[in-house]
């Protein structure tokens, strides 16, 4: 009995100490918003996020201040931090570090502040949630298929971004806006698909207008006179 106790416990410990692995975030030195700070360098600063793997707390405060006010006035993370909690972006208790990858959770929160989505009746009823704004993100397809907890790509956060760009200019859902552009033969990549990044929104965002463009079909040839 008494080794089978000890099993029992041993076991537990192992599971508790694979929980608090789980739960460790990738975290990045030297991130995009370090190197570009400057909402004049809004350019510099999306081109690095490609490249990166996943996007930090400090990157997507400054990301999300820059979409929401046009520029980012803070000059460094606690800053950031202090303007998304009186928008109420983040709770007041929150405390992650500026280098951890960013919870989807929290971008989806301030993502429905910013452009007033209402969502469905819990959300009504209690306000954006981590979960139930990265749900309706996600039905909205602004965001790829994703929980609250877990995070976006570089890529990832800057097409995130020209989603919420495109709802805003809209004012609808993309999964509304795609049928009709597709009724009308316009075709529109769904989120989280392959080539959906920068390839359909790079002019919106200001990007060149020859950056990450599909490739075109050929030109039909013409017509031979009988």
């Amino acid at each position: 009995m008494a080794s089978d106790l000890r099993r029992a416990i041993a076991a537990a410990l192992a599971c508790a100490a694979l929980g608090c692995a789980a739960c460790e975030r990738s975290r990045v030195e030297d991130s995009a918003v370090d190197r570009f700070p400057a909402s004049k360098d809004e350019l510099d600063f999306l081109d690095a996020l490609g490249n990166q793997v996943v996007v930090t707390n400090d990157d997507a405060l400054h990301g999300l201040l820059m979409f929401a006010d046009g520029t980012d006035l803070s000059t460094s993370f606690e800053g950031r931090v202090a303007v998304a909690k009186r928008k109420e972006w983040i709770p007041s208790s929150w405390d992650r570090p500026a280098d951890e990858s960013a919870q989807v959770g929290w971008m989806s929160v301030a993502a429905c502040r910013v452009l007033n989505i209402k969502g469905g009746l819990t959300m009504r009823l209690t306000g954006p949630t981590p979960r139930y704004a990265t749900k309706e993100l996600v039905f909205m397809q602004v965001l790829p298929l994703r929980t609250e907890n877990q995070s976006l790509s570089g890529r990832e956060y800057v097409d995130f971004l020209n989603r919420l760009n495109r709802f805003q200019r809209d004012g609808k859902a993309l999964a509304l806006a795609e049928r009709q552009e597709t009724q009308s033969g316009a075709g529109v990549i769904p989120a989280g698909a392959p080539n959906q990044l920068l390839d359909q929104s790079s002019v919106e965002f200001g990007l060149p207008n020859n950056a990450f463009s599909l490739p075109q079909p050929p030109a039909p040839e013409p017509a031979e006179e009988p």
